[in-house]
């Protein structure tokens, strides 16, 4: 059955409780389409995001082809669930130390522990390209942007070759 989308946004606007649910029905079934059920827990927060999207552009008159209303909502739970994809990601690329967690607050908190100079006497070992991008990212604590930018390095090879990088820290110190 088709929709009047825009008689479902007016009335979301005005706070309907049904449109809510009619929008988010159709969320969900854009987040299915996705394959996101690893992200079945955020799922809410997502619809909630998409929700306030639609309700945000609608008030200020962007939403003027009721004919790509569902395009739209398509498009906007894509974008806002890959969003949520990078920023796990990146989080998890910050996580991934050659070393666990116990041992990463101890180095944290004495600069001079010997775990600490066996990383960085490893990180010397590096080839040059990867060395730059780990101090820079690791060391400096600078975004994968600004390192990208310093060093020339595309973004894509720099993300490369920091999780080359952190593999072979992890292999060496293994080894050690």
């Amino acid at each position: 059955m088709d929709r009047d989308w825009p008689a479902v946004v007016e009335r979301l606007c005005e706070g309907d409780r049904l449109a809510f649910l009619e929008l988010n029905r159709l969320v969900t079934g854009f987040l299915a389409q996705l394959r996101a059920y690893d992200f079945r827990e955020e799922w809410d927060d997502l619809r909630q995001e998409v929700v306030a999207s639609v309700v945000a552009n609608a008030r200020a008159g962007r939403l003027r082809d009721p004919q790509a209303f569902v395009g739209y909502v398509k498009v906007i739970t894509r974008n806002k669930f890959v969003d949520r994809l990078k920023r796990q990601l990146r989080h998890r690329e910050k996580e991934t130390l050659p070393w666990d967690e116990e041992t990463a607050r101890a180095v944290a908190a004495d600069p001079d522990a010997p775990e600490r100079r066996a990383l960085w006497q490893a990180v010397n070992g590096l080839p040059e390209e990867h060395r730059q991008i780990v101090e820079g990212v690791y060391r400096e604590g600078c975004t994968y942007e600004e390192v990208s930018a310093a060093t020339g390095v595309p973004l894509g090879t720099l993300k490369r070759r920091l999780r080359e990088s952190v593999a072979l820290l992890r292999e060496r110190l293994r080894d050690e």
